[in-house]
């Protein structure tokens, strides 16, 4: 199932740390991450073979990056049921290709199967979660934080199994030196994981609608 722990600390030295495993379907043809799409030369990311999208991806320029994890939908189905018009594997892309806040401005989420969408750098960490029906948004707290397939779950056995181990493990490195922008930048020192500090949802348009931004 997958996994992403992220670490962040506006404060720190390094404010983001994140930690990603997508093991759902391992036999799924995959390419290394690198940078494999020729419209976006800046971006770095595992692809998928049979898509062309990515679960992680990273603007190490602007210093900004999407992960994506497949999520549950509202009535319990798998939510890799039933077809789609779109790939989840485009929209971290699509959000590291956006130069404003929202990264789902103008996309209808009802051409996607459930997914939950990280979209963060040293300033803000903000997961918008998906469930077919409803669009909800939350800003990350401060601290440690393990996303998983149901979301924003603290009560999850993974996210509370793996938030205090990583809260009290969580590097801190000073890359204050670093010179070329393909170092890796993460986050600062451990806190105390807590709930969202905000959230708003919003509902999706009918079918064939355009959605507000």
């Amino acid at each position: 199932m997958c996994t992403v722990i992220v670490g962040f600390d506006p404060d720190a030295r390094t404010p983001l740390v994140v930690a990603a495993l997508r093991d759902e379907m391992r036999s799924r043809p995959w390419a290394w991450p690198a940078p494999h799409w020729p419209e976006r030369p800046h971006l770095v990311g595992g692809r998928d073979q049979l898509a062309g999208g990515t679960w992680l991806a990273v603007d190490p320029h602007r210093r900004r990056m999407a992960a994506l994890l497949n999520g549950w939908p509202w009535d319990g189905t798998m939510p890799w049921e039933g077809t789609y018009p779109a790939s989840r594997g485009d929209l971290p892309l699509r959000a590291l290709a956006t130069q404003n806040r929202d990264p789902l401005a103008g996309e209808d989420p009802t051409h996607y199967a459930p997914f939950h969408l990280l979209d963060a750098d040293a300033h803000r960490a903000t997961l918008y979660s998906w469930d077919g029906r409803c669009l909800d948004i939350r800003s990350l707290p401060r601290g440690v934080t393990t996303l998983v397939n149901t979301g924003l779950d603290p009560a999850d056995p993974r996210a509370a199994r793996h938030t205090p181990e990583f809260a009290r493990t969580r590097p801190d490195p000073d890359l204050s030196k670093a010179n070329d922008p393909e170092e890796v930048w993460g986050s600062g020192p451990a806190s105390s994981a807590g709930r969202p500090t905000s959230g708003r949802a919003r509902r999706a348009p009918p079918p064939g609608a355009t959605p507000r931004p």
